[in-house]
């Protein structure tokens, strides 16, 4: 009774550990009610109809509360289930998940205890689940893993889920190898299915994903199958054959730089690689690229010089890059292969010399009998253009004949000549129009086939082709070109029919041979394509590319039977389990795990799809059991497995960001939490953690979004608040920082560094009133921190109370009596109210500090300018270029001191050494001007105004001296022009002067950069 009961247990709990497992924050549950229903016996609750709670809204209560995050309410539930079922298993796990949430591990770990004495009969010997594992003693080895976790058993934790997953991958296995079997049967759909649930369980599985996209190729679904090869490429990027196959996928997408791409990847690991360096040539061709084109044909013929196709292709694009003598060399290296059976032909194929081919002009149509002389004479005339190669009269001639007695042979004339012009639209159309009259004509059927073909417009030429064969059976071109069309559709089976009537009909052509052995591996029929390959190398010994694919088709089959081996040999499954008749008793589809033909994919409730302890959940276990015994690496290559397995497993891609973080990989643990909160996006957890990194990988405007929905779902998270002021800040947007600053201070009034990067924030925002406040908390806390006095005092001068800013200097001053930089801001905002004395004395005192602070020289001369100490301010000018020799700023002013100390000589000669280091400036030309014709220099002073006017075309300053200074030297012509220019810039200038001139520019404020403006009017009303 006891073995009886256990055994029910265990069938339940396999059920329901899905729903457990899956509980966990990470993943959803699906079906959660249809569940319940499968394990309802097993709590065999006695319930009265008062009773406050039901058993399914119980079970949902658990549920509900654990997903939830509210694992306090989710233990309360599960104790009242075994309040009334001691032995409930689901309750017992859940309360156990709930404990280990609430970091109550040791209470965990005995319900744990318990929930596996319900499962695991006394005979059962776990060491021989561990070392043959199968599906059906999962449950108890994942949860043996478990409790040795908690119990920090590491080691033993390691074995029981290494055993677990080890039973998942026999199964992997066994999938794989039934999807190899429906795809060799061209089930395309059942195979994708099984090789689709073999990855659901392993994903790394390189093998599995290349099938899956050879499946989609097989079906036409071209970009599924390039989106599986990238997945196989991903775990193999140096899987030659893969790469060819992505490539051959691009051309057929038509994407023909992708193809190339992929085909020198190939060629960087095979440089011998005949077809790849065939199928690039091919794809240069399509872009246009025809001299790269041909040196992979030159590369592929040094490795394979008898390749007949290969000349023929080299000699075709020879033919279309108008290289015709060595098009032709081309064509007689092909037929020195095999000439015997060469014959002529509209046009050079692909096809090997040795079919036989036709010349077409000469016999396709018979000439008619005209009903016109007219009309035969135009013929007549067009046939003789047509021998003289005059084909354009020949073409007007058939025109003209075609519009009164459109015949078939006329069509075809046109058609030969529309070809030849290299116009093959109109030609094919032509082609259409002869074979509309008379059809029975295989070579012209032919002939525009070919032209099909060069245009690519294949599937089209396929049906010509075909055309072709139904009237001459034997035409072996025919059939030849029809299976190189269905190749390049992947049509692979029937270009296959095609090539095995080719070597019917020429079976000594080893090219043709080779190519059918090509299609064969396409279709993953090695031991077809090892007998064509035999072939080509009985024909011609030395085909090296034939060499090379043996060996290539020998290796994958002989590793295709080791592996069916192996599997034979490793697979486990117990066909007389009571557990799986009892899964089958209750509708689940078992048979694809069944060693026998009936191999259907299960339905989506099946054993395989989850009834199991979820294989994500079970590499999760198994990497954080490794990262708590330190194995980084093991640990990160398992949370990569169960993000492979189940791309929406939150807590696996959170776990794997916290791995990442605790090594300072911010990017990558950034995508890591991106990736979890895809999933889960209403966990302020996450997405702190997401913000944290995002932060630290200098991603700032994702940091701060991150940092904002921390926000939402947390406004006192003072973190994130004091985060995105600093982030703020990084960015230059202040006036937010500063508001982010304040929200944090309001609930942290005391971090004195956050209230000066407040003030900071608030400054440059030019929030002054609210930076004064946030620097007077901390002056107030930091009497002596200058920092904070001098941004206070730069914070008064912005608001423009420069005598509350002086104190602040006067604080500083006190404690730092030499502190050079607060006596030069003190001098500054004496200037600025117009003390120019005080802050001369200010500059002085620097300067008894620093006799050679060149700034504090210059706004000390320009200081005694402004007060008309002239000779002072001069003595002060030299002193600066005695230190600065090319100082702009005192060549300008000492050339206005001596200006105004009557020495107009010597103010020239300060502009003209002033202008040679800063040539635009105008107010420089100008006042040099102005001393000029004050000194009767007017041809100089013309030259003076010429240079300001090519600063500034309409300075009426400018332009009124130039025109009185032109006006002294008897130019009045271009005086006159130069007056109407004032005139129409500024009508009323001249007016304002009231004769009185304009005069001697003089700043009245100090520029370190000279930019100064000459003033629009003189004087004042």
């Amino acid at each position: 009774m006891i073995m009886g009961c256990k055994n029910i247990l265990l069938r339940l709990f396999l059920v329901l550990l899905l729903t457990i497992t899956l509980c966990h924050p990470a993943v959803a549950v699906d079906n959660l009610n249809d569940d319940i229903s499968l394990y309802s016996d097993e709590v065999n609750i006695s319930q009265t109809n008062d009773s406050q709670y039901s058993y399914n809204n119980t079970y949902e209560n658990i549920s509900s509360f654990y997903l939830a995050g509210n694992y306090d309410q989710s233990l309360e539930v599960s104790n009242r289930v075994l309040d009334s079922n001691p032995n409930s298993t689901y309750a017992l796990y859940m309360a156990g998940l709930s404990l280990e949430k609430l970091a109550r591990e040791n209470e965990a770990t005995q319900y744990y205890e318990k929930a596996l004495l319900n499962l695991k009969d006394a005979d059962q010997n776990i060491t021989e689940m561990v070392d043959n594992p199968d599906l059906e003693s999962l449950p108890i080895l994942f949860l043996k893993g478990k409790i040795s976790y908690l119990e920090g058993n590491y080691n033993d934790s390691l074995t029981y889920q290494d055993a677990a997953l080890s039973a998942y991958g026999y199964h992997s296995e066994d999938l794989y190898n039934k999807g190899l079997y429906h795809k060799n049967e061209g089930n395309y759909g059942d195979a994708i299915e099984h090789f689709r649930a073999a990855l659901r369980i392993n994903p790394s599985k390189t093998d599995s994903w290349a099938q899956l996209g050879e499946c989609y190729e097989a079906m036409g679904e071209y970009q599924k199958a390039q989106d599986n090869y990238d997945k196989a490429l991903q775990r193999e990027p140096n899987n030659s054959e893969l790469l060819l196959k992505y490539g051959l996928v691009a051309e057929k997408m038509d994407d023909y730089s992708l193809a190339v791409e992929y085909y020198d990847r190939v060629l960087e690991i095979q440089p011998y690689n005949v077809d790849s360096w065939r199928y690039k040539a091919r794809s240069l061709e399509a872009l246009g690229q025809n001299n790269y084109a041909l040196t992979c044909y030159n590369q592929a013929l040094k490795y394979d010089p008898e390749n007949k196709t290969l000349w023929n292709l080299k000699g075709q694009l020879l033919d279309k890059m108008g290289r015709y003598e060595e098009s032709i060399e081309c064509y007689d290296q092909a037929l020195k292969l095999n000439p015997e059976h060469a014959r002529g032909i509209g046009r050079v194929s692909e096809a090997p010399s040795i079919m036989i081919e036709t010349d077409s002009h000469e016999f396709f149509y018979e000439t008619p009998q005209f009903d016109s002389e007219s009309a035969q004479t135009l013929f007549n005339k067009g046939e003789a253009f047509y021998r003289l190669e005059k084909y354009e009269d020949a073409l007007e001639c058939y025109s003209e004949v075609l519009e009164t007695e459109p015949y078939a042979v006329v069509w075809y004339r046109k058609a030969t000549i529309l070809k030849n012009n290299g116009e093959f639209s109109e030609a094919i159309d032509n082609y259409e129009e002869a074979l509309d009259l008379e059809p029975d004509a295989p070579a012209v059927w032919y002939e525009q086939a070919v032209l099909l073909d060069r245009i690519g417009e294949y599937g089209k030429a396929v049906k010509s082709y075909d055309e072709v064969t139904e009237r001459d059976e034997n035409y072996t071109l025919a059939w030849y070109e029809m299976a190189v069309d269905l190749k390049i559709l992947g049509k692979y089976e029937q270009s296959l029919k095609a090539y095995d009537k080719v070597c019917e009909l020429e079976p000594s052509s080893a090219q043709v041979w080779y190519e059918r052995g090509a299609v064969l591996d396409e279709l993953g029929r090695y031991d077809e394509a090892i007998t064509s390959y035999e072939k080509v190398l009985e024909l011609n010994p030395g085909h090296s590319a034939a060499s090379y694919q043996l060996r290539t088709d020998q290796s994958k089959l002989s590793e295709s039977k080791q592996k069916e081996l192996e599997q034979k040999n490793n697979f486990h499954y117990t066909s007389n389990s009571p557990f799986l008749d009892f899964l089958k008793s209750h509708g689940f589809d078992l048979t694809i795990m069944a060693n026998g033909k009936d191999v259907s994919v299960a339905s989506p409730t099946s054993i395989e799809d989850g009834e199991l302890p979820a294989p994500e959940y079970l590499w999760y276990s198994r990497a954080m059991t490794m990262s708590a015994v330190n194995n980084t690496n093991k640990s990160l290559s398992s949370f990569e497995m169960a993000t492979m397995i189940a791309p929406d497993y939150a807590a696996a891609w959170e776990g794997k960001g916290d791995l990442f973080k605790k090594y300072n990989q911010w990017a990558d643990s950034s995508d890591a939490f991106k990736q979890a909160l895809s999933v889960n996006s209403d966990s302020a957890k996450l997405w702190h953690k997401y913000a944290i990194v995002s932060q630290k990988a200098g991603n700032l405007q994702t940091a701060l979004y991150a940092y904002g929905r921390v926000v939402e779902n947390d406004p006192d998270n003072g973190d994130a608040l004091y985060n995105r002021g600093v982030i703020y800040d990084k960015i230059g947007s202040f006036r937010n920082a500063a508001n982010a600053y304040q929200k944090y201070l309001s609930l942290e009034p005391k971090d004195m560094d956050t209230w000066y990067m407040l003030a900071q924030s608030a400054h440059k925002a030019r929030m002054y009133d609210v930076s004064l406040n946030a620097i007077d908390t901390v002056i107030h806390n930091q009497p002596s921190n200058q920092d904070a006095l001098y941004l206070k005092s730069d914070n008064l001068e912005k608001m423009g109370r420069f005598s509350d800013a002086i104190v602040v200097y006067d604080e500083i001053l006190e404690s730092d009596p030499q502190n050079q930089d607060a006596l030069f801001n003190k001098g500054l905002a004496f200037e600025n109210i117009g003390q120019y004395q005080k802050a001369i004395e200010c500059f002085e005192q620097l300067l008894a500090i620093n006799p050679r602070h060149v700034t504090a020289m210059e706004h000390k001369g320009f200081d005694l300018y402004l007060l008309g100490e002239y000779n002072k301010a001069d003595v002060v000018y030299d002193q600066i270029l005695k230190i600065e020799p090319n100082n702009v700023d005192a060549l300008y002013h000492k050339a206005t001191v001596k200006y105004l100390l009557s020495s107009y000589a010597g103010s020239i000669m300060y502009y003209d050494r002033l202008l040679e280091l800063k040539p635009n400036c105008i107010s420089a030309w100008y006042n040099k001007g102005f001393a000029n014709n004050m000194m009767g220099n007017v041809d100089e002073a013309i030259e003076c105004y010429d240079r300001a006017l090519s600063i500034d075309p309409n300075n009426p300053s400018v332009l009124y001296n130039k025109r009185f200074a032109l006006y002294r030297i008897g130019k009045s012509s271009e005086a006159e022009t130069t007056k109407l220019k004032l005139d129409s810039i500024d009508p009323g200038f001249e007016e304002t002067l009231d004769n009185r001139g304009t005069k001697f520019f003089l700043p009245k404020e100090y520029d370190p950069n000279l930019e100064y403006e000459l003033p629009s009017r003189w004087y004042k009303k």
